[in-house]
């Protein structure tokens, strides 16, 4: 059982993720994504204060992955975990330059079937890589790109819709949910994926790094984090369980830590 401070981050934390619709007193306005086709920014409650911090995030891994790209056939995808947790974020590096302004970055890979039965993907095969930018027409506005995992080539630019709801519409700015590929240093993921191993040991019999995300500010930062997601089954009953911890952008520091259940 987590203590207090930990169910209310998990809660705040669910609530911009669209997975609880329930949402405490929080000190500042945290603004919750619901993603389709689209993006809205919706408010999750509280009082604000003069950070007014909000947040611009891609949702959980059930919603991205219902827009993610899909191996076609028996189709192999060509990265895999093993080329670094970055490799999404050195792809859409280069497909879009080191200084485009990113929102959002989600990847995701296979746990295998050993850990997930519903996988139709080897163990650490990357499923999907999704990046929202700022778009070069528009300074105003979000793209979207999507790779084709089985080429490693990107598809066209979609258009994001960012609708503002419960605030003031006129007050939203996208420069603070941008920040540059050049300040992303996912790379540095590798050593704290590297520094967890022992500690998971004691709790999952088997485990695997299921998603690296880059975040947009939210209720917990005013700067984007990278975030790491873990799935394994415990060691102790089989059960499948996960969680995540959140990480500066240098891939240095630990902010949270739910990696283990």
């Amino acid at each position: 059982m987590i203590d207090t401070q930990n169910a209310i981050f998990k809660m705040i934390e669910n609530c911009l993720n669209q997975e609880d619709p329930r949402m405490p007193k929080a000190r500042i306005r945290s603004l919750c994504v619901l993603v389709g086709c689209s993006i809205s920014l919706v408010a999750c409650g509280g009082k604000e204060d003069t950070s007014q911090n909000t947040s611009l995030s891609a949702g959980d891994s059930q919603a991205s992955m219902m827009i993610a790209s899909s191996f076609p056939g028996s189709g192999k995808s060509k990265f895999t975990l093993a080329d670094g947790p970055d490799v999404c974020f050195r792809a859409a590096a280069k497909e879009l330059g080191d200084t485009a302004k990113v929102s959002e970055l989600t990847s995701f890979f296979s746990l295998g079937k050993d850990i997930d039965p519903m996988a139709s993907a080897p163990s650490g095969e990357m499923t999907s890589c999704i990046v929202q930018y700022q778009s070069p027409q528009d300074p105003r506005k979000l793209q979207e790109v999507s790779m084709d995992v089985t080429t490693g080539s990107f598809g066209p630019p979609r258009p994001v819709e960012i609708t503002v709801m419960g605030g003031d519409a006129s007050e939203f700015r996208l420069e603070d949910h941008l920040i540059a590929f050049s300040h992303i240093n996912a790379a540095g993921l590798k050593a704290i994926m590297d520094g967890q191993k022992a500690s998971m040991d004691q709790v999952y019999g088997k485990y695997g790094w299921s998603g690296v995300r880059l975040q947009s500010p939210d209720a917990f930062d005013s700067k984007h984090t990278l975030r790491l997601d873990l799935d394994g089954r415990l060691a102790s009953n089989d059960i499948k369980k996960g969680g995540y911890a959140s990480i500066s952008t240098d891939g240095k520091t630990i902010r949270r830590n739910f990696l283990k259940p």
